[in-house]
């Protein structure tokens, strides 16, 4: 078991719960786990992850863009500072942690488990309101995702998990959507120390 094969194993199960409407604490730590996963071996290997770009473009600290996630994930695993707190896990929170986890387990390894790519796709189509509201560059992507997932934009939440766990059943018994990737960690030259993030 390497760390690549235990982030692999987090966001497939995260992914199925998420399509299934599972509960958003188990979707929400697995995906977390399998992010802090592939975040730290960025880190190690010098692969810029999608939140270093994302804070960036913000003109963030990374730590300052990532303390919303943080704080849900020290909440459910914590219960040293106060016993008696409540917290709400919006679906946008499980969406968004889902989405880095997948996304940088693509830039870390150089491809995607069935069940990444599905989800990646499937958060394509539904991460602006209106097409014409994406960046130009993005917009031929988003409807060619939408493609494979019919009657998604006019779908409740509910409808477009189902119609996620629908494309992820028939992609998941397509052998030639399955990605090889690498699930050797190789640190560079000279390189024993992450770069000073999380």
């Amino acid at each position: 078991m390497t760390k690549i094969n235990a982030a692999e194993a987090h966001i497939g199960t995260a992914v199925r719960m998420f399509f299934e409407g599972g509960h958003p604490v188990p979707i929400f730590m697995l995906a977390n786990a399998a992010w802090e996963i592939v975040e730290q071996i960025g880190s190690y290997t010098e692969v810029t992850t999608v939140q270093e770009e994302l804070a960036s473009d913000r003109g963030l600290a990374v730590d300052e863009l990532l303390r919303p996630m943080k704080t849900i994930a020290n909440f459910l695993k914590h219960a040293d500072r106060d016993p008696t707190a409540t917290i709400e896990i919006e679906e946008n929170a499980v969406i968004m942690v889902l989405q880095l986890a997948c996304h940088d387990f693509g830039r870390i390894t150089g491809g995607m488990p069935i069940e990444a790519q599905i989800y990646e796709a499937w958060a394509t189509t539904i991460a602006f309101r209106k097409v014409s509201d994406a960046p130009l560059r993005k917009q031929e992507l988003i409807r060619k995702a939408i493609a494979h997932f019919p009657g998604i934009r006019s779908a409740d939440s509910a409808g477009r998990r189902a119609i996620g766990l629908d494309v992820l059943n028939r992609a998941i018994r397509d052998p030639s959507l399955e990605m090889t990737f690498s699930r050797e960690v190789v640190l560079p030259a000279k390189s024993n120390e992450p770069r000073g993030r999380l």
